[in-house]
């Protein structure tokens, strides 16, 4: 008779082939559920999704962020801005000339391939425009001197790499170590501009808010994942609403781009903060997997040292 399930014939054939009985391998997926409680299942399934609709319409307000994009969702209504500074984007761009570098020539022992020369080439002939337009730039003096010292610093070490056509990893830890300094001062050079402007714009939001609105406003940050932790913009939003991590009125949307599936996520995190909170006095017991406790248990006893 044929077998009507394709993968299980192969299955047969290769343990055929392998002198082993088909009928060890058939082994179930996992144990069958009795339709009763799946439809019971189900309809809890079908509660929590409605609750999740009443739970986002009661969020009102919520700050939406994702990048420098900001909107403030409020009874149907929306208020966009946008937060970029002129600073922001030069000095960010400035200190990754050191880490373009350094990704191009690690692990960095020996002589580079023509594919790296070019790229290295290529790097080179880009730093010299770059330079000349930070006079258009309305930089204070030691900013405009920080980034002239990183350009002449990254000029000079790919001068000395072209012409050798080789790279020592001790030479290219001694260009990184000085870069250091300055790629980090560019950095809160950034970040100093960026919260200024975030903060004026949430602090005239906020003028227009009733204190009841306040206390119910609710955060969602759309972000990559490597960012996540220590994220300025969580930084901020944790310290305004007086929050202590990530996950409460504060949520980080990670990769969640479209902003229906990231208010998706923030009803989750209300909802689930309420079900901890009414089940175990604890608002975020949710947000860890529920089994989590119990396996950290009982794990040592399958895995003992």
């Amino acid at each position: 008779m044929p077998l009507r399930n394709p993968i299980r014939a192969v299955l047969v054939v290769l343990l055929s082939a392998a002198g082993l009985p088909a009928q060890s391998t058939i082994t179930p997926a996992g144990p069958v559920q009795p339709p009763a409680l799946t439809a019971l299942n189900n309809a809890f399934r079908a509660a929590y999704a409605e609750a999740k609709i009443r739970v986002l319409a009661a969020t009102s307000p919520t700050i939406f962020v994702n990048g420098d994009n900001f909107a403030l969702l409020r009874d149907g209504r929306r208020v966009e801005a946008n937060t970029a500074v002129p600073i922001y984007d030069p000095v960010k761009s400035i200190a990754h000339i050191p880490l373009a570098i350094y990704v191009t020539l690690t692990p960095g022992d020996g002589a580079l391939d023509e594919a790296r020369l070019q790229t290295i080439t290529t790097l080179r002939k880009l730093i010299p425009p770059a330079e000349a337009s930070l006079d258009t730039l309305a930089l204070s003096a030691a900013s405009l001197a920080r980034q002239k010292k990183i350009l002449s610093a990254s000029l000079a070490f790919l001068d000395e790499v072209a012409a050798s056509r080789r790279v020592e990893r001790a030479h290219l830890l001694a260009f990184t170590h000085a870069m250091a300094q300055p790629v980090l001062e560019n950095s809160r050079e950034a970040a100093r501009a960026q919260l200024d402007a975030i903060h004026a714009l949430v602090s005239a939001w906020r003028r227009d808010l009733s204190p009841q609105e306040w206390s119910r406003l609710h955060v969602v940050i759309v972000g990559p994942h490597m960012p996540r932790e220590n994220l300025t913009v969580i930084q901020y939003f944790l310290r305004l609403l007086h929050e202590t991590a990530e996950g409460g009125r504060v949520v980080y949307a990670e990769a969640l781009w479209e902003e229906p599936k990231a208010l998706d996520l923030l009803a989750t995190h209300v909802l689930d903060g309420s079900v901890g909170e009414a089940f175990f006095g604890e608002p975020m017991r949710m947000h860890r997997d529920m089994l989590g406790e119990a396996a950290g248990q009982y794990i040592p006893t399958l895995l003992p040292n």
